[in-house]
């Protein structure tokens, strides 16, 4: 029985290369060598110049595609809602709509940069003693963890309230990445992006792709530390809790 239920879990597991090249690798190609690559070729077809708004403007519309049209195959394949899919496809209809809007800023595209993280801070303790808090999507997932045993064998062993508290410093930590990310997209996006899109697209287009291209060592490698550091504390603390080593607390492959 548990066998088959981990099967199309397992199956449907994400690939981590297509989300990276969706998300970061093709955008930013396109909004830094777009104009490059295809600016002739969109410039006849819309009967403009290589280095015009409408060339500009389709280019991002192009960038932006990719990350909504990932988001959509993830639902497709998995059959279920990706919460990071949907923020990624968010973030970058928000960032087509500031370039393409005639009252978009670079502030409006800082701000924007801030705000996603930030509500996810915000959303990770606010959800914490609620019946789905956000931590066990994130850390304590049940497509990782064996998270009935685990519950089990803290039933038996009477330490439910100790792995409660090690989740709600899990979530703190959790939380105060999400909180550094928001800080670092912030400042990242004012010191970079700084051309108003309705003075240059092109040059907007560049600036974008360059803070996408830094937002990855800058800001994602240090929250990954962060978040590595977590999970780890999360399975020591499990392994406290419940006796149980790391291979029977996760989820193992069937065969």
């Amino acid at each position: 029985m548990n066998e088959s239920n981990q099967s199309p879990q397992l199956k449907s597991k994400e690939n981590i290369w297509i989300n990276f090249g969706f998300n970061l690798i093709i955008p930013v190609l396109l909004l830094r060598k777009g104009d490059d690559w295809f600016g002739e070729t969109i410039g006849k077809i819309t009967e403009s110049s290589p280095d015009s708004t409408e060339v500009s403007s389709i280019l991002l519309v192009m960038a932006v595609f990719f990350p909504v049209a990932y988001g959509t195959y993830d639902f497709v394949q998995r059959r279920r809602w990706n919460f990071l899919s949907i923020l990624g496809a968010i973030s970058a209809l928000l960032t087509g709509g500031i370039g393409l809007m005639p009252g978009g800023s670079v502030n409006m595209f800082a701000l924007k940069e801030a705000t996603l993280p930030a509500l996810l801070a915000l959303l990770v303790i606010v959800t914490l003693n609620t019946k789905k808090p956000l931590v066990k999507m994130f850390l304590y997932n049940p497509d990782i963890f064996q998270v009935d045993k685990i519950d089990s064998h803290l039933i038996e062993n009477g330490t439910s309230l100790q792995f409660h508290r090690l989740l709600t410093k899990c979530t703190w930590l959790l939380a105060a990445t999400f909180l550094f990310s928001a800080i670092l997209n912030f400042i990242l996006a004012r010191i970079i992006v700084v051309t108003e899109p309705f003075t240059n697209k092109n040059a907007f287009n560049d600036e974008v792709g360059v803070m996408m291209a830094w937002s990855f060592p800058v800001i994602s490698l240090p929250c990954m530390v962060v978040s590595g550091y977590t999970i780890w504390l999360l399975i020591r603390g499990i392994k406290d809790c419940t006796g149980l080593e790391m291979e029977e607390a996760i989820r193992q492959k069937s065969n």
